[in-house]
């Protein structure tokens, strides 16, 4: 089955990946979300502002 990777915070398409149905059920990875055929990330420029926010506390809660 092929998926589509898509970045969840900015909706960039991060490109596709081939998988079989058997390993997205058994082994679920933690860092993304799969809905369907698509499979939700960060991209890396999400990941390094995410990781920023981080480091200077500027996340708000």
């Amino acid at each position: 089955m092929f998926m589509l990777k898509v970045c969840h915070v900015c909706d960039s398409i991060l490109g596709e990946m081939e998988v079989e149905d058997s390993l997205t059920n058994a082994y679920p990875d933690s860092i993304m979300d799969v809905v369907g055929n698509v499979a939700y990330t960060l991209c890396p420029e999400c990941l390094r502002q995410l990781e920023l926010e981080t480091e200077t506390g500027s996340v708000y809660n």
